[in-house]
């Protein structure tokens, strides 16, 4: 005799094979746990990574933003730039003392001739030699050095002429001074014959700050 069918039913006899009936589940018999579904934390991570490209983004663009050249260039590309091309610090006459890092520096003079040097050493001109008179006072607390390669003549137009290194009884080659003292000496500047001078630029070689600019009477 067959197992009586939920529904009140009897199976139906005669085939191949006997009907299955509905059984019992066994005691203590529990239904298998169901798989989670993963695509809803998948679909939360990439929005999560998509938010923190944006960020990044917008942080990229501001960054980028606050360096842009309009906000700066407050400063003149030339100030500040090697071969004495930043704003002058102080402007005085031939004969007036003016200051320049830890110097204090007066043009006495300037003359012309063809050739320069001592009794022992005699240079001829390319040109003509602009013999510059200085007179240098170290005014700050330490001993330095101030050398001539920080003299130059300059022209109406702009053209700049550098001083010439001499060995010469007179010259200020790399001249060591103690704070408190002063020395005199010439600077020796080749120029092309003719040439007339506007002013003279002196350079602290030891500091960044704009020359002292002696203007011609």
């Amino acid at each position: 005799m067959y197992p009586q069918d939920p529904s009140g039913q009897e199976p139906q006899q005669g085939g191949p094979y006997p009907s299955q009936g509905w059984q019992q589940p066994p005691q203590g018999w529990q239904q298998p746990p169901q798989k989670r579904k993963a695509w809803p934390w998948v679909l939360l991570g990439c929005g999560v990574s998509a938010l923190l490209v944006l960020v990044l983004g917008v942080a990229c663009v501001a960054v980028v933003s606050s360096g842009s050249p309009e906000e700066t260039s407050g400063a003149d590309p030339g100030e500040g730039s090697e071969g004495g091309t930043g704003e002058a610090e102080e402007t005085v006459g031939m004969g007036e003392p003016g200051t320049v890092g830890q110097w204090e520096v007066t043009v006495d003079d300037i003359e012309t001739s063809t050739t320069y040097g001592d009794e022992f050493s005699t240079e001829e001109a390319q040109g003509e030699f602009k013999l510059v008179s200085l007179t240098v006072e170290n005014i700050g607390e330490e001993a330095t050095t101030f050398d001539e390669s920080g003299v130059y003549l300059i022209e109406d137009d702009g053209n700049r002429h550098s001083s010439t290194t001499t060995l010469a009884e007179d010259s200020l080659f790399l001249e060591q001074i103690n704070p408190g003292n002063e020395v005199s000496g010439t600077a020796v500047v080749d120029v092309p014959e003719g040439t007339e001078i506007d002013s003279v630029e002196i350079e602290d070689i030891g500091s960044l700050e704009g020359p002292l600019v002696i203007e011609m009477p």
